[in-house]
């Protein structure tokens, strides 16, 4: 009888032969592993030698990668339990040739394609997807592609089985599960259930910088406003559908209608005093000037209104702009901000205006801090930190605390940054901008941490609570350089490929500018880690050279004495 050797994948890898399962400590050469892994997900289960080591070893030379297949097909045979266990065609090695061999995703993708083919038994083969594929190795380059293949084709199931809680799980972003929901809502009488469902999508669309919904989504959203038999609809609610209408106009780029609409809910809100809809128009109205290069006018006139405002309108106004001002903090012409900042605070301090204040003191303790005059930043983000002491003003003391633990940082207290990091966390976890916050919290334990391993652990963590959040691209460059440089130099250099091509995909929306030049620095340091310090060195005096026409005489500085450690190297 053909022996038998049954390979999960979905969930965590493990294997069975025979009906017995392989015990771990037979993987602990993960060389032999990753073989059977790449086997196991490639068509009939074979693959040329030479495309096994491209796709396992792609930074090691022909005989290095050729060595370490030498060495993982014997531990894969071993982990097997025999030679046969791994069959040699010439040039191509083929996983359990001679019995019989199961693969968990091989045959429930199969099952899958049957499911959607026919119409028919779509629920039960959604089920059968147990978890994603090998979770341990997301970071590894040849696994991406099966990965979102297969979570593909089990969004197609559930969409097929209506399982829309499901699909809003995997995407959050899915309008056509967003609009059946809410249709769902609708029919069961639950009007409030729908305009829920409709806020959670839009919160989640619009983190990155704004973008809006579908306009059938903005239809259904009209609707159930208007819904027959129930109350009129709030001025809240009102004010939610011009906001959701002009985010369509948003996307289509049709700005003056957009803007138009920005300006009808800015009225109502200020009529009825309703803080959240006046910030959300804020923020509106700051893309659309943003959009046009006219946002620090937008923001001088928005300033000067938010002047006459209470407590109860004022800061979401404010708090609507400080995303729009940290990106222009951080772009190729920081210094105009800064200029503005000095000019609005006196404006703020005869009104009395703490929120405004506290903004302009933050803004120009950045540029302090930016500049290289740490004394000078840290004066001005504590008056921040404290003018940001009401409870409602958590998200500015946040980000007041995360910058004076880089001054901290760059004046060498590791222990006086690791102190604000602490206070500013949960202050951003429990912020309406946890997902500008947290990523930027995160950041900056990351570049406090001293030893790798807290590196490591604070990566993980950042994952594992940021994974489930839509959070603000631009706010993330950060942590995603920071990561790239930590997991460069830890050797784990798929994951800081990885989180290097994130954090040039955000850079590439700005021209020029502290951003991009972190971008080189982080590149500079993978190119180190993969063996070429001359090309290190190269990345690090381009990033150097931008840091110092952005303004940041500290940043270059630090790149420039890497290029020196790397050259004594």
């Amino acid at each position: 009888m053909p022996r038998t050797c049954a390979v999960r994948l979905l969930g965590g890898f493990l294997v069975e032969i025979d009906g017995r399962p392989v015990p771990a400590l037979a993987w602990r050469h993960r060389r032999g592993s990753d073989l059977v892994k790449r086997l196991a997900l490639a068509p009939q289960h074979r693959l040329h030698r030479g495309e096994l080591m491209e796709g396992l070893w792609p930074d090691l030379g022909p005989e290095a990668a050729a060595a370490n297949l030498r060495k993982a097909v014997y531990y894969a045979r071993q982990g097997l339990g025999g030679k046969e266990a791994i069959g040699a065609e010439g040039d191509m090695l083929v996983l359990w040739p001679t019995g019989q061999l199961s693969i968990d995703a091989e045959r429930i993708e199969a099952e899958a394609t049957r499911a959607l083919a026919t119409g028919t038994g779509a629920a039960a083969a959604a089920e059968l997807f147990t978890g994603d594929l090998l979770p341990e190795d997301r970071y590894l380059g040849w696994t991406e592609s099966h990965r979102e293949r297969l979570r593909r084709r089990r969004l197609e199931l559930l969409r097929a089985a209506g399982r829309w809680d499901q699909v809003l799980e995997l995407d959050g972003a899915d309008e056509e599960a967003c609009r059946a929901l809410m249709r769902a809502h609708l029919e069961s009488g639950n009007r409030q259930a729908a305009i829920r469902q409709f806020q959670k999508l839009r919160e989640i669309l619009r983190v990155d910088l704004g973008v809006g919904p579908e306009p059938a989504t903005v239809a259904v959203f009209e609707q159930t406003v208007a819904m027959q038999g129930s109350q009129p609809p709030s001025p809240a609610e009102r004010g939610q559908a011009l906001i959701a209408r002009g985010l369509v106009h948003w996307n289509r780029r049709n700005l003056d209608a957009a803007q138009q609409l920005a300006e009808e809910v800015r009225e109502l809100a200020t009529e009825h005093h309703l803080g959240r809809e006046l910030g959300e128009a804020s923020c509106l109205l700051g893309m659309v000037a943003f959009a046009r290069g006219q946002w620090p006018d937008r923001f001088r006139q928005e300033f000067a209104e938010a002047l006459r405002l209470g407590i109860d309108q004022a800061p979401f106004v404010l708090d609507a702009h400080l995303c729009l001002a940290e990106a222009s903090l951080a772009g190729a012409d920081s210094l105009s901000i800064t200029t503005l900042a000095r000019e609005l605070l006196p404006l703020a301090i005869e009104a009395g205006s703490i929120p405004a204040e506290a903004l302009m003191s933050l803004l120009i303790g950045e540029s302090e801090l930016f500049a290289g005059r740490l004394d000078e930043s840290r004066e001005w983000l504590s008056r921040a930190a404290e003018l940001y002491g009401a409870p409602e003003a958590a998200s500015g003391r946040a980000f007041a605390l995360v910058r004076l633990a880089e001054v901290a940082l760059a004046a060498d207290r590791r222990a006086d940054a690791a102190g604000y990091l602490a206070t500013a966390r949960p202050l951003a976890e429990r912020s309406e901008l946890a997902s500008h916050l947290l990523v930027r919290v995160f950041a900056t334990m990351v570049e406090a941490a001293e030893k790798p391993v807290l590196r490591q652990r604070i990566l993980g963590e950042a994952e594992e609570i940021l994974r489930p959040m839509e959070v603000c691209g631009p706010c993330s460059i950060g942590l995603r350089v920071a990561a790239a440089m930590a997991y460069a130099r830890s050797g784990e250099l798929a994951r800081s490929r990885q989180s290097l091509a994130d954090a040039e995909r955000i850079a590439g929306m700005w021209q020029g500018g502290p951003w991009l030049a972190a971008v080189w620095e982080a590149r500079g340091a993978l190119r180190l880690a993969e063996g070429d310090p001359a090309q290190a060195a190269a990345l690090r005096r381009e990033a150097a050279r931008l840091f110092s026409e952005s303004g940041r005489p500290l940043d270059e500085a630090r790149c420039l004495v890497e290029v020196v450690a790397a050259a004594a190297d």
